[in-house]
């Protein structure tokens, strides 16, 4: 078995991308942990958002079938559409970090949820889209309860 085999090197890339906004915004901000009453969505959130980078960056084999056929243009497609999303995801955060405006950060939450069951679909990782929604599940609760006050 070769190392690209067990390791999406785009997927990685990709993680990598979507997990640096928020640990700068958690090392540049202060948040009320007070907020998040519900704990068990909390962990949910969690468990969602790590399984989902996990599973884009590295092949498990398990319920994974591959990219379905024309297996070359499936993946162009899935490139192209996952990295211009990336691209817009950037420059959300980016728009949030001046502003922190709600919409923009729902925006930003449907885009990486999206990204991950989107990649969960076209490359037939059941486990991926399954994260995918637990993040969304987790995302939204989350969301719900950081802009109940604002």
């Amino acid at each position: 078995m070769r190392f690209f085999d067990i390791v999406n090197i785009y997927g990685l890339i990709i993680a990598v991308i979507i997990v640096a906004p928020h640990i700068i915004y958690v090392k540049t901000h202060t948040i009320d942990r007070n907020k998040f009453s519900n704990r068990a969505m909390v962990y949910i959130d969690r468990t969602g958002r790590f399984f989902s980078l996990f599973l884009m960056a590295f092949n498990l084999g398990v319920l994974e079938q591959g990219f379905t056929e024309p297996k070359e243009l499936m993946r162009n497609f899935w490139m192209i559409t996952v990295f211009a999303l990336t691209l817009i995801y950037i420059l959300l955060w980016l728009v949030f970090f001046k502003t922190e405006n709600k919409g923009v950060a729902l925006a930003t939450i449907l885009i990486s949820a999206f990204i991950f069951i989107f990649s969960g679909i076209l490359q037939v990782k059941t486990l991926l889209m399954t994260a995918g929604i637990v993040y969304l599940i987790g995302e939204l609760y989350i969301f719900s309860q950081y802009f109940k006050d604002k």
